[in-house]
């Protein structure tokens, strides 16, 4: 009897899974919900405050914060609702953009 080990199976499904344009499409926006939600949830923590004040602070509703923090949404959090939240508590969004050592910034603005 030939037998595989279940995780040598596992590893080759996700390479062929690699190679399909939408699969690794999923997984950097998954990865990109992830960190925003990261730097949202830092953020209230270190200004003390709970999902639903940080929601009033934005004029936007608590389960947008809960969606933003738990990456629940099914996209990324548009720029301009990202920027006004993190406003409305103080912080700037800055936009940096690099190519070979070159770096282009901008701050956005309410």
């Amino acid at each position: 009897m030939n037998r595989k080990h279940i995780g040598s199976n596992v590893m080759e499904t996700i390479r062929e899974w690699e190679k399909d344009p939408a699969f690794k499409k999923a997984v950097d926006e998954y990865v990109e919900k992830a960190k925003l939600a990261k730097m949202l949830r830092e953020i209230r923590e270190k200004e003390h405050l709970t999902q639903a004040q940080l929601a009033a602070k934005a004029h936007v509703t608590q389960s947008v914060i809960a969606r933003i923090e738990t990456g629940s949404s099914r996209t990324l959090p548009r720029l301009d609702l990202f920027n006004s939240i993190l406003q409305a508590v103080g912080y700037e969004t800055l936009i940096v953009a690099r190519k070979r050592g070159r770096t282009v910034q901008v701050a956005l603005s309410a």
